[in-house]
């Protein structure tokens, strides 16, 4: 197909270009400034429009949302791209579009549910799990009425190349290298951690399927986060730098969080990556040890 993938110079976008370049895809790359493909910003209906008209993509991967590491949980701007991605999806529709893949959130779920399926209720705690939540199930009501085969991938927890500070990953890394100690929390959570190489290839095998309305994209399998911090630390050779418990937890972080990957696993996808993989997968940058 013709895809149209947003977000595409952002941490997933990068590696979802990839993934549909492999699976024999002509990906119209679109980002605010155009590195590397089309310019477009997507909170300008109109700009949206003239870039539908011209380019009338068949396929749609939508990654494109507020990203500030700083208040991507709170920001009003949710709701800016909350009516950006529908008009983006009508518009796609309305030009001959006719499959896509948008990109929710775990965050959408009620956190008191450890065990996690696309049948769990929605309870979002941030305005963001909200903004997703809701332009979620408008687009999965929609899509028959707009003629259009859609997937909303609930994505849970991803880390990959590239990682900016702000995030655990992002943090740990740049400490760690800078042969910093490293402040962590008792790391006894249990997250669904997915590399982002994994993830891509989740979006495209989701993209070239027939699955509509809600998928977990997840590993399936959760893991200590101090696991994963752990195997940081050692592949990096800063183990005696991290300081785990050195940070109180929030008492409204859930104990654990994991993926029904069911649906996910039905059209053939399983992760690449384990744990020590895609640890130095996500290391592997050339600036320092992997």
């Amino acid at each position: 197909m013709r895809v149209l993938l947003t977000g595409a110079t952002g941490l997933i976008g990068r590696q979802t270009a990839r993934a549909l370049y492999a699976a024999g895809h002509e990906v119209l790359p679109v980002s605010r400034h155009g590195q590397g493909g089309l310019t477009c910003d997507l909170l300008d209906a109109g700009a949206v429009d003239i870039l539908l008209a011209r380019e009338r993509p068949e396929g749609l991967v939508h990654l494109a949302w507020h990203a500030g590491v700083a208040d991507r949980w709170t920001s009003p701007a949710n709701l800016d791209w909350a009516a950006a991605t529908l008009h983006l999806a009508r518009r796609f529709a309305q030009h001959g579009g006719r499959r896509a893949v948008f990109a929710g959130s775990c965050a959408e779920y009620d956190w008191s549910v450890s065990e996690l399926s696309e049948d769990s209720p929605l309870r979002p705690a941030t305005p963001y799990g909200a903004a997703k939540a809701g332009t979620g199930l408008a687009l999965c009501g929609a899509g028959p009425a707009l003629n259009l085969s859609l997937a909303w991938g609930r994505i849970f927890f991803v880390h990959g190349l590239g990682e900016p500070r702000g995030r655990l990953l992002g943090d740990l890394i740049a400490g760690l290298r800078a042969g910093e100690r490293v402040a962590c929390t008792d790391g006894l959570q249990e997250r669904d951690f997915l590399q982002v190489e994994d993830l891509a290839r989740a979006l495209v095998a989701v993209l070239d399927s027939d699955l509509q309305g809600p998928v977990n994209i997840a590993s399936g399998q959760a893991i200590a986060v101090r696991d994963l911090i752990g195997e940081v630390a050692r592949q990096l050779g800063g183990e005696d730098l991290v300081d785990l418990g050195a940070r109180p937890r929030p008492a409204s972080d859930p104990a654990r969080l994991a993926a029904d990957t069911t649906r996910l696993a039905s059209i053939g996808f399983r992760p690449r990556h384990d744990l020590t993989s895609a640890v130095a997968a996500t290391l592997t940058d050339g600036s320092g040890p992997a």
